[in-house]
């Protein structure tokens, strides 16, 4: 069973003025929140992320792994909007910057996707499917990432930033054991290098997405095995790299490794 999502703890509500159907009148509205969430691995600080409240456990572990900061990790803590993440470091000193996904980045690509991962065209509009987001549907503003294993949700997670989404699935898989070398990732956000770089150094072999990926977010999961399939819609999609792992679309696609 994939993990919980505190959706109350990442709602605020404030009064507004709307217009619907030609009348105005104030009223309460939901909205995000948004905190700056400061991170630390091994007790160094690694920079801040505006994120939404939740799983921020989560948020930690998924960071250090998708940003190949560190190899393992042994134990999170959070006080507040701190969150300490202590594992086997791969680099010392950290170094972040802000990256293509919207947040900060390593920038360091550290991993080749070796997985022998296939999946079904029909699976891919199943994880489609597994993304419907409670707080985009309540407040309009919030991504949302999924990860399947053996065709079984077993994370999601909403947020204000889609790379935030991203880390706390991976985050999930990395606490409680899951091996990512036998999952999927969904993401409803863009696909761009520093995007496709959080999966491949996680070891995810697919990535699917309801949105289109950019030149070098092609260029880079072509080069380290990853497959890319973009702006998945009803009955459409668009594979981008390694086509093989989508069975029976590898002799037609022709867009190969």
């Amino acid at each position: 069973m994939h993990m919980p999502e505190d959706i109350e703890s990442m709602l605020s509500t404030l009064e507004g003025v709307c217009r619907q159907d030609g009348s105005a009148g104030p009223g309460p509205e939901e909205v995000c929140r948004e905190r700056v969430i400061r991170l630390y691995l091994n007790g160094e600080a690694m920079g801040s992320l505006v994120a939404s409240p939740g799983q921020l456990r989560e948020l930690g572990a998924g960071f250090v792994i998708s940003e190949g900061l560190a190899e393992s990790v042994d134990r999170v803590e959070v006080f507040g909007e701190r969150v300490m993440v202590y594992g086997r470091s791969t680099q010392k000193p950290l170094e972040v910057t802000t990256g293509t996904s919207g947040g900060i980045s390593s920038g360091r690509v550290v991993k080749q996707v070796g997985s022998e991962l296939t999946m079904e065209t029909r699976d891919i509009f199943t994880v489609m499917d597994a993304i419907v987001s409670e707080l985009w549907e309540r407040t309009g503003g919030a991504h949302c990432s999924v990860l399947f294993s053996g065709n079984e949700l077993v994370a999601k997670s909403s947020d204000v930033g889609r790379h935030n989404t991203v880390d706390k699935v991976i985050g999930h898989a990395v606490l409680g054991g899951i091996d990512l070398s036998r999952c999927v990732l969904g993401c409803t956000g863009r696909q761009p290098a520093g995007m496709v770089s959080k999966a491949a150094n996680a070891g995810i072999p697919i990535v699917v997405s309801k949105a289109a990926t950019t030149d070098e977010g092609v260029r880079l999961a072509r080069q380290v095995g990853l497959t890319l399939v973009c702006r998945v819609r009803q009955g459409r999609f668009c594979v981008y790299s390694h086509p093989e792992r989508i069975l029976g679309l590898a002799a037609q696609c022709g867009t190969g490794g």
